[in-house]
């Protein structure tokens, strides 16, 4: 099964938000098997939206929209795809109840708004919304299946994931068997290096870059001789690599963490400098994290990392707030404020002013804290201030990963290293 996607928004297309939607659905279609053959954004013009609606429906067997199914004038797509498939808007008074039913719940007067989202086209079934408001539909048109999903990526994802993924499945899925590989620590260009020389013909290979993680996305053919050439693979990427995997699938480097905390039953805390709390934000995320995450202190002064951390004034003075000597002491530090078994440390050079020959934009330092020894290791990355943290995030909770299973040797960010300081 082949698939498209439209989204719908002049607010995406003007700049003003960005587009949260397509890669979601694309990697859910994905791991189903089902490859997505066009993205087109649209604003929320009836003419604009029922050309590409048309066309859509015309070529491809899966069409799926977002955006477009609130209450508010700009939300034409229930009345635009009624139009571009010939068909009727029905009110439907039960589905008004429920929403009715939800505004209550949450303590709220129902709006008299909620009419027109009870509208639906004609023959179709409405599609849940367990996250807010706006229901979605599905519609059979044709010889097409359209999806039409709220543009709100929370309730997207909530309603795709329990309804769409699930009919897929039911009609047999797609074509395709797909497997996808994630890394950190190392870059594309040499995850590229370990992956071709051991991947056969019969393998589709897709690298996916992001900030210090680079995922690999595996496809085949489905039938017998196509899995058994991406059992194979795998098997052979999991040497290729070594520790620079660190999942499959949907899992992601910090529920890999935090999963491995629970399993050696270890407590962890974060001091952050240059990252701001955006370790611990991460880290966060991940459903019950509490129950090994003590904290963070996100000292950003030197005044705070002395008080909040105990780093010494002698080692300010001497080594400068971005340096190996005063990782290791945040480290230290909050692992004894936090009282933790482990913690880990980021100090570093943002930008982008502030730098100096020694000490360029980028430099980074990050400790790491047990009861055995507390080390830092300096890295030094590129790219832009909002690049720089986000890989000074990927390399400290990978640098948490590694240290857990053993394999700080294979501590190699895409970026320059130094070498590393124990106490």
């Amino acid at each position: 099964m082949k698939a498209e996607v439209v989204t719908i928004g002049s607010e995406i297309l003007a700049g003003l938000i960005p587009e949260g939607n397509f890669r979601l659905i694309a990697e859910h279609l994905a791991s189903e098997g089902v490859a997505v053959t066009r993205h087109t954004v649209v604003p929320d013009e009836r003419e604009a939206l029922g050309s590409v609606l048309r066309a859509a429906l015309g070529r491809s067997p899966l069409v799926i929209t977002t955006g477009g199914l609130g209450a508010t004038p700009d939300d034409v797509t229930r009345r635009v795809l009624a139009s571009a498939l010939g068909c009727k808007l029905i009110f439907r008074e039960s589905l008004l109840a429920e929403l009715q039913e939800k505004y209550r719940r949450r303590g709220r007067v129902p709006s008299p708004a909620l009419e027109a989202m009870a509208l639906v086209p004609a023959g179709a079934q409405p599609v849940p919304n367990p996250v807010g408001m706006a229901p979605g539909f599905l519609l059979h048109a044709e010889s097409s299946l359209l999806c039409a999903l709220p543009g709100v990526p929370a309730e997207m994802e909530a309603m795709l994931t329990a309804t769409l993924l699930p009919l897929i499945k039911r009609e047999g899925g797609g074509s395709l068997v797909v497997e996808t590989l994630r890394t950190a620590g190392i870059p594309e260009s040499v995850v590229y290096e370990r992956v071709a020389p051991v991947v056969g013909e019969e393998v589709s290979v897709g690298y996916q870059p992001s900030a210090g993680r680079v995922d690999l996305r595996l496809s085949v053919t489905d039938g017998e001789k196509g899995r058994a050439a991406l059992v194979a693979t795998v098997r052979r990427l999991a040497e290729a690599l070594g520790p620079a995997l660190y999942g499959r699938g949907r899992v992601t480097l910090e529920e890999t963490v935090l999963e491995m905390l629970q399993r050696v039953k270890r407590s962890l805390a974060v001091a952050e400098s240059l990252t701001g709390g955006r370790i611990g934000a991460a880290l966060t995320q991940v459903p019950g994290s509490s129950a090994v995450f003590r904290g963070g202190v996100a000292a950003y002064s030197d005044a705070a990392k002395q008080r909040l951390l105990g780093v010494s004034e002698r080692t300010l003075a001497r080594h400068g707030a971005v340096s190996a000597q005063t990782a290791r002491e945040m480290a230290s530090g909050a692992r004894r404020a936090l009282e933790a078994e482990i913690a880990i440390s980021a100090t570093g050079l943002a930008g982008p002013g502030g730098g100096s020959a020694e000490k360029p934009i980028g430099l980074v330092y990050f400790g790491y804290s047990d009861a055995r020894a507390t080390k830092a290791f300096g890295v030094r990355f590129g790219g832009n201030r909002e690049l720089i943290q986000q890989q000074a995030v990927t390399v400290a909770l990978n640098l948490l990963r590694l240290a857990l299973i053993g394999r700080l040797d294979g501590l190699v960010p895409s970026a320059s290293r130094q070498a590393a300081q124990d106490r």
